[in-house]
């Protein structure tokens, strides 16, 4: 007898079978037909045991006796399988029960949502776009677990979204111009953009461009724009603190000895093409050490080019954990006192540039310590400045 056919909207049996696996089994807990029936009638739904073995019929599901055969399978699994259904037997060939492996489980499908719904790069249009798609090619539906997506429905995104068609695809300005700077590193070409910063005008914020002799207004008559687009050979894009950031160098850098490379923020960037010129590589520019990403972004923990050395920090033994969400544990703890319980003397390498506001941020729970060299008295001056110029923004009466 053929199956009937569901109505648009109407849940099959093969959906809530699918949904109970997916709630109540995984591979150390397979769960039987027998239990999948109990389930599914307490939620009021009427499954015999035949229609769990005509889903797993249906599905292809998998069926091995040892952990050895169910690990040869997921060796074997496609990289377009969106769901697997594997049938452990027992050694009489009995059925024990069921489970079901996904290519995103529901808490990764739900970390996605999150990344994209609160991204820094994506608009408002693009993000809720993208979040549409990536729930479709996980083949999930939306349940009580993600209600709390409206919360995000209103993020202040102001710049990009005007210019954004309503579709079914919707690609951000950033991702693509993130492919097309690794597009010109694999040519070994340069790459010519209008760099951005944020302006206020008329109740919005907009990017307009900015060169040497400051913003280029929209509103300035064409005929007094100047062009200040920009050459740069690209060496490499990094992502780091929901950004992503481009590192290269335009031809003043080229010709300097003291600075390799500049950072440029890619969402500030516009109008980005390929140029002609042929770029410079990160060996010729002299930074190949610039290969560890990793390593960077944990000395780096603010984008700024810059001098790097060694720091000597004392925090706060209870802040701790801020250390190691930072720095990884890419830091030596050479000092402490007597049980620990107060505070720790740590050495690590950073960019003195970053590193001076990450000073900031934790002024009250850091202290930079003098290791006696010159430098060191130099360094610990300048925070000791921006301290004093930060309590006299308080300290001013009336304001």
């Amino acid at each position: 007898m053929p199956r009937i056919e569901k109505g648009f909207g109407e849940r099959s049996t093969d959906d809530i079978v699918r949904d109970i696996l997916r709630e109540y089994s995984n591979r150390e807990n397979p769960i039987s037909a027998k239990n999948i029936e109990g389930i599914a009638k307490r939620k009021g739904v009427e499954i015999g045991r035949n229609a769990v073995k005509g889903f797993a019929n249906r599905i292809g599901a998998r069926s091995y006796e040892t952990e050895e055969e169910c690990d040869a399978i997921i060796e074997e699994c496609q990289e377009i399988e969106r769901e697997i259904v594997f049938e452990k037997k027992g050694p009489s060939g009995r059925t024990i029960g069921y489970w079901m492996m996904e290519t995103i489980s529901e808490s990764e499908w739900m970390f996605l949502l999150d990344s994209v719904l609160n991204s820094k790069i994506l608009t408002n249009k693009g993000a809720k776009n993208l979040a549409k798609r990536i729930t479709f090619l996980a083949g999930k539906n939306f349940s009580e677990l993600t209600k709390y997506r409206h919360r995000m429905e209103n993020q202040p995104y102001f710049v990009g979204d005007d210019e954004i068609k309503a579709g079914c695809y919707i690609e951000s300005r950033v991702l693509k111009q993130v492919h097309l700077i690794r597009e010109a590193i694999k040519q070994g070409k340069k790459v010519k953009f209008l760099l951005n910063i944020y302006d206020y005008a008329n109740q919005r914020v907009r990017l307009v461009p900015y060169g040497k002799n400051g913003k280029v207004l929209p509103e300035i008559p064409e005929k007094y724009q100047e062009d200040v687009h920009r050459i740069c050979s690209p060496f490499d894009v990094i992502f780091s603190n929901g950004r992503y950031y481009m590192l290269g160098a335009d031809l003043e850098t080229e010709r300097r000895t003291d600075l390799a490379y500049k950072l440029y923020r890619v969402d500030l960037m516009t109008d980005v093409t390929i140029n002609r010129a042929k770029a410079i590589s990160k060996e010729e520019a002299g930074i190949s050490e610039l290969d560890d990403l990793y390593k960077y972004r944990i000395e780096n923990p603010y984008m700024f080019t810059g001098e790097k050395k060694k720091v000597k920090i004392r925090v706060d033994a209870d802040q701790f954990t801020q250390i190691v969400d930072w720095f990884s544990d890419q830091f030596k703890v050479v000092g402490h006192d007597a049980d620990e319980s107060k505070y720790y003397d740590m050495e690590m390498e950073v960019n003195l540039e970053s590193f001076k506001f990450w000073l900031l941020q934790y002024s009250g729970c850091v202290k930079l310590l003098d290791r006696g060299t010159a430098s060191d008295k130099i360094y610990r001056n300048k925070i000791k400045e921006m301290l004093k110029s930060a309590l006299e923004k308080y300290e001013v009466d009336g304001v």
